[in-house]
């Protein structure tokens, strides 16, 4: 009778040794955490090969020729509030000219039909929008920005 017949069997659990009950502890533990671990790599492995298929499944829906591309953004009217002189400047133009005039609704359209077209665009990176403000100060509004989420960032 092999030892962890006698570690399972109660009537003969209690006539073995405290070395006999430690090395059936120690199998009983290893075959546990053994098994549990093929099981937790067989979930991980279905998991990254599900993750793979839904990567393929969104590309493949998100395909589109350049041809398409340029044909819905040339077809597509302005903004509203954006002249036709404006549009043509793109989004960093709209901007600057907007900020220029003071239009709050010009820039954030902007901000929005920026964020639009790199969604559009296939764009699933690291995008977060966290808050658009007005930042009062002498010097540049984008190095005032840039100082404001520097502080931000590192209250606790």
């Amino acid at each position: 009778m092999g030892l962890m017949e006698k570690f399972s069997d109660p009537a003969l659990f209690g006539s073995l040794s405290f070395g006999e009950k430690m090395a059936g502890s120690a199998v009983t533990m290893l075959m546990g955490m053994g098994i549990t671990f093929v099981i937790l790599c067989i979930l991980w492995g279905f998991v990254a090969v599900m993750g793979r298929m839904m990567d393929a499944v969104q590309k493949k829906d998100k395909a589109v020729s350049p041809a398409e591309a340029a044909g819905s953004q040339a077809d597509a009217p302005p903004a509203a509030g954006v002249s036709q002189e404006d549009s043509s400047l793109g989004v960093a133009g709209i901007a600057a000219n907007a900020q220029e005039q003071g239009s709050d609704e010009v820039i954030a359209a902007v901000i929005a039909a920026a964020i639009c077209a790199y969604q559009e665009s296939g764009g699933t990176g690291n995008l977060v929008v966290k808050k658009i403000s007005r930042v009062s100060g002498g010097t540049n509004p984008w190095v005032n920005a840039a100082r404001a989420e520097c502080i931000r960032s590192r209250k606790i």
